[in-house]
């Protein structure tokens, strides 16, 4: 196995080692510094007669193929399958990576190789028509799996989109797909974190979010009033009991009257604590309709996206 910018003899035809070895001139002139040649594995591609490989000649591990679809070998793919409208451009940057090899190590005797979504170092596949989140082992995510449609997938050990001004991820933009078929839901975006799709969540529109928060804050604050409210009626109630007395009449066995003052705080209470109980009522109304607007996918200020989704 290779070590990356250390060893070079893994794969390289062995003639070309003992010269590059023996020979000072050609260390010299081939030692990779600023760029010039250099004795490394240069993988020759597996092909049918249906791609051109360019270019002819490579003078590094790089290489564009110009042919049908197949992530794999010749028998991969609509290409593979002998399908027509699958035209396919593969960039390759390190075919077989790590692994790389022009010759076998045992024999010392050229092989070719195919191309691998797993081992190629570096790769932006564009086709006609793939299966494209089989090709890459893909979770379906909510965006769920492509199959026998346009699509382009880029891979590398990272990858960094870069704008000097903005970036835009749009879906839906057109009528029909690339195989004719009137497209009737728009698909949205996952960002899929090591491919674990079965931890998606939809991700939170920030606008709604406010406002679900303002209105609940709203919500806290009337509650507080209401609270409030019942606590000074009560508060009056204990007040009148405190300080109520009974009209005195001779010692008979009996009951004494009601206090008058007494009786008229309770009266007034009594329709405090009425209306406040309306209030309650209403506030409760208004939490369930909160949840419903807010909380459900039913309500027009549905705080999750519909369409697109995170782990």
């Amino acid at each position: 196995m290779a070590i990356v910018g250390v060893d070079v003899k893994y794969g390289v035809d062995k003639k070309l080692l003992e010269k590059s070895s023996g020979v000072m001139d050609y260390q010299k002139n081939n030692s990779g510094v600023f760029n010039s040649h250099i004795v490394e594995p240069i993988p020759t591609p597996v092909t049918n007669g249906g791609e051109i490989v360019l270019p002819e000649f490579r003078p590094s591990n790089c290489m564009i193929l110009f042919g049908r679809d197949r992530p794999r070998g010749i028998t991969s793919g609509y290409g593979g399958r002998g399908n027509t409208h699958a035209g396919c451009i593969d960039l390759i940057a390190g075919m077989s990576g790590r692994l790389a090899r022009s010759v076998s190590p045992n024999t010392n005797k050229k092989v070719n190789t195919n191309k691998s979504p797993e081992l190629d170092a570096a790769r932006i596949y564009i086709s006609q028509k793939a299966d494209i989140d089989d090709y890459f082992s893909l979770h379906d995510g909510r965006v769920g799996v492509s199959r026998a449609k346009s699509a382009i997938a880029i891979k590398a050990d990272d990858v960094r989109v870069v704008a000097r001004e903005g970036i835009k991820l749009v879906t839906g933009t057109d009528v029909f797909n690339s195989q004719g078929i009137r497209m009737t839901t728009i698909s949205g975006i996952d960002l899929i974190a090591g491919n674990k799709g079965e931890e998606l969540q939809p991700l939170v529109l920030g606008e709604n979010l406010i406002k679900a928060m303002k209105d609940q804050n709203e919500m806290i604050t009337d509650l507080n009033g209401i609270v409030f409210s019942l606590v000074n009626a009560y508060l009056s109630l204990l007040a009148a009991l405190a300080t109520h007395i009974h009209v005195s009449v001779p010692v008979t066995g009996g009951p004494t009257s009601p206090s008058p003052d007494l009786a008229a705080s309770c009266i007034t209470q009594l329709n405090n604590v009425a209306l406040l109980m309306g209030d309650l009522t209403a506030h409760q109304t208004n939490m369930v309709l909160h949840n419903t607007n807010f909380y459900t996918p039913i309500g027009e200020g549905f705080i999750n996206s519909p369409y697109n989704n995170t782990n």
